[in-house]
Formats: structure tokens, sequence, C-alpha cells
């Protein structure tokens, strides 16, 4: 039995590769300790005339007619989505010091294809012909688009019926919509563009500000006297509708006083003791200075990025890893790109304040949304969304309370035998789902793996998230590098 259902999945490999492009083909991955159940591919898609964008594209684990195709987008803007295969929702990740590629058991292509994709230019391996990497929202939005045309189109047009999605985290919360308003409007090139699932999404600039005195109050951090004195002398009394975003002078002061108090905290996860290896200081400085990069303007702080937090592992894996000449030459990277880092200071134009409009149009079009959040976040907070999806007018489905849902391990898995409290969610008539991630940071899928790999499954198949994965998530067979 066990033999007849790998006779049939690599039969479905072969029946979905015959026009993948071969040149693309990755067939032999620098460090790899176990023994993939897919193929993948590395290779450069044309984004415009100028601008070729680098993507990594794995092979569902269970490949059939019918398997889903996912893209998934890192933020910033500025970050690779490369950070987010390795460290994040990819199979590979990487140990010791960049030799050591073991796998990631709770990788999403056991749910669908991935693509990942590393934009814009400037990013990652992504590069201009011309050297001219100036960008902002809707040119990105537009290069994305160009991208995903040639990726159905010239590279994997087998692929171009099934059903797609459009993933990301954090900036994403901008990519994600725009370029999914473009797909949405061409149903030629994208026939079964289903939905978009955004993990701690950057929405609403102003809102990120104001939710965050919130946030820390009532997660302990502000001590009482100093958040009644900012409720009353600058509040109104009404913290609710506060507006620390443009307050200056004596209020800017003691705002500034409240959002120091999460000194030595790290800023991503509220709840984290150390670093882990893909949350080094540089990448997280990056972003967050770029989501707050208005409030600092304003001379309010950003959330602040603790300094005595040890590292949980080795820093700087990936980039160590991804920078190796034989990786280099196994992802078909030309020798003309420059040296690869997870965050690329370009010059970028943040063109939108909110995503409302975005939203609106998706749902009118009926796109299917998932907004997911880690609930100890502070640089996409969860109070932040939250109050994004009430200025949209949603009707809540099935009733006005919210429910947990529950990670249930998956079938026939002798290491998951786990029930627990995964977060809460509700439903809006409209189609969009609001899902928490308990205990989880800004980076969903590294915090919490297992609980990500399960609520992904079930948006996408239309299940309550709740339902157990159908699957198993045992390891796969380890190679034997002994010789």
């Amino acid at each position: 039995m066990v033999a007849l259902r790998l006779l049939a999945v690599f039969s479905a490999f072969a029946a979905l590769a015959y026009s993948a492009p071969s040149g693309d083909l990755v067939s032999n991955l620098p460090g790899l300790n176990f023994k993939p159940n897919f193929i993948h591919y590395s290779g450069y898609l044309n984004a415009a005339p100028t601008r070729k964008y680098h993507y990594w594209f794995v092979r569902h684990q269970f490949a059939s007619s019918t398997s889903p195709v996912l893209l998934w987008l890192n933020g910033g803007p500025g970050c690779s989505s490369l950070g987010g295969l390795i460290e994040e929702l990819g199979p590979f990740h990487v140990s010791d010091n960049g030799n050591t590629v073991y796998e990631n058991r709770w990788a999403w292509n056991k749910v669908g294809h991935v693509i990942f994709l590393e934009s814009p230019a400037g990013v990652g391996f992504s590069y201009a012909t011309d050297g001219n990497t100036d960008t902002g929202d809707d040119q990105t939005a537009k290069d994305n688009y160009n991208s995903l045309v040639d990726f159905f189109t010239n590279k994997f047009p087998e692929l171009k019926n099934q059903n797609f999605y459009i993933t990301g985290e954090s900036y994403a919360g901008v990519y994600v919509p725009t370029l999914a308003v473009l797909i949405a409007n061409d149903k030629t090139n994208f026939p079964n563009f289903k939905g978009v699932a955004i993990g701690n999404g950057f929405y609403h600039d102003l809102l990120n500000v104001n939710t965050l005195p919130s946030l820390f109050y009532y997660h302990g951090i502000v001590r009482q006297n100093l958040y009644d004195q900012v409720v009353t002398q600058c509040c109104n009394n009404n913290p609710y509708k506060c507006d620390y975003y443009d307050m200056n002078g004596a209020c800017g002061t003691l705002v500034n006083e409240l959002l120091d108090q999460a000194d030595d905290l790290d800023p991503y996860n509220l709840y984290s003791v150390c670093y882990l290896d893909g949350g080094s200081r540089s990448k997280r400085n990056f972003i967050r200075n770029r989501l707050f990069k208005n409030a600092i303007a304003k001379n309010l702080k950003s959330p602040k990025q603790a300094a005595t937090l040890p590292l949980c592992a080795q820093d700087g894996n990936t980039e160590t890893y991804l920078n190796r000449q034989d990786v280099r030459t196994a992802l078909h990277i030309p020798s003309t790109v420059p040296h690869w880092t997870d965050c690329a200071n370009i010059n970028y134009d943040s063109q939108y304040d909110n995503m409302i409009t975005q939203f609106q149009t998706l749902l009118q079009k009926k796109v299917q949304i998932l907004v997911y959040n880690g609930d100890v976040d502070s640089v996409c907070n969860i109070i932040m969304n939250e109050q994004f999806i009430n200025l949209l007018g949603l009707k809540v489905k099935g009733g006005t309370n919210r429910k947990a849902w529950h990670y249930n391990g998956s079938f026939n898995d002798p290491y998951a035998y786990i029930s627990n409290v995964g977060g809460f969610y509700e439903k809006f008539s409209e189609g969009l789902d609001f899902a928490s991630v308990r205990g989880s940071g800004h980076f969903v899928p590294e915090d919490k793996p297992r609980e990500a790999l399960q609520m992904i499954y079930n948006f996408i198949n239309g299940l309550a998230y709740s339902t157990p994965l159908p699957f198993s998530t045992a390891p796969q067979p380890l190679l034997n590098t002994t010789g």
C-alpha cells in the first residue's frame, strides 16, 4: 500500500512537470540532510523590461492535479521572501553556520505548491539590469503581477487553472492587497484566484501607532500613573479614540516615555526570552524603522529594540548559506548579482496610509480574506488589525461571540498528540475571517509553526480552524551523509 501511494505521488509529479523549466530545476541543494518528497525550482521572472525577480518554487508534497498554488511575500518594504522560506514556512531550514539544511516538518508546501518571490528589484537575488531599483507601492504591485503572469504563462502553464492564493506578512499588508486587486481584475491570466491570507499585516499607518499605548498597558508593561497621566492630560479621558500619532510638545514627551516602558523586550514578540536565528537584530531593526518611519519623523518613538536579549541560535545562518558559491550555483544565480542580504535599503515610496479601499474591492469581488495575527507583536499589533477590520463595517457571521480554535495535532503523527487553544477567530458574512494565534509574535510561521500550518490548510480548504490536519507531519528520512 505504501509503495502504491508513493508511486501515485511521483506519477503526479511527472504529470504536472511536463512543461516545467528544466533549467530552473534545483537538482542538488548543498548541505541537505534529508530526502525531500518534492521537487523545486529557482530562477528568474520578468517583472519589467529592466527588472528580474528571483523566485524559488517548491512543489506540493502531496501533489495532485488539484493542488492549490500559494504565493508568499515578506514585507519590509525591502525584505526577501527567502527569509520566509528558510526561517519560517518553507521546507528548508538552515543551521550549523550555514552548513546544514534540515527539514521544516510544518512547511506550507504540505498545503500546496508555494512560490517564494523576492520583491522588489534590489531585494535578495532580484535585480534591475539598469541598476535603477527605485520603486513604490503601485510599481511593486505591477511588477509582482507581471512576474506572476510570466510564471503561469511561460514557466508553469500547467498550473494556471489551479486555485491560487496570495499570502504574506508585515508590509505584505500593503503588497498583498494592491497586487490582489490587479489579479482579481484579470480572469484571463488568473481564472481561479480564490483568496489572500496576511499575517500581522501593516494596513493602517495611523492606527498602528495609536493602538500601541493600549497594547502596552493591557499587557502589564506601562505603569498605571503614567498611563493615567497620558489619558487625562492628552486624551480628554478617552484613550480609545486618542490620536497619539500627532502628539507633540509635552504630550509627545509623555507618550514617548510610555512607549519606552517596553525597553529590553523584543518588539516582535513581547514574550520572547531570546532571539532566534531568523530574528537577527539587523533584520528586525530594519522592519521596525521602515514601518514606523512616519511616526519617527514626527518625533514619536517606534517600539524599542531590546539590546540585551541573548541569541537562541547562531546569528546569520540564512545569509551565510545563501552566499555560499555552491548554493548560488545550485539556485542558478548569476555571478553579477550582489551579496544576498535579508533586507535591502532600496528607495521605496510608501504611497498608501491605509488599505481600506483595496479590502473593500476584494470583498466586493468575492475574494476570500484571512487576516491573522500573533497576539504579542507590537510592530504590527493585533489591536490595529481589529480596529482596521472594524472600519470596513462588516457583518459578523454566526453570532457576536469570538470563538476559540484549537490546535489538534495531525493524522497518524506520533510527534503531535497535542490539543490546545491555538487562538481565537471570528467570521464575517462578506468573506473575511479574522484569527489570532495565541502566544505568537510578528513571525507566526516561525513562532507557532504547527498552528500556522493547520490554520492556513483549513482556510484554503474551507474547513473549521480546529480541524486536525489530514496528513502526517512526521519527519522525512535523513540522508546517509557518512559516506
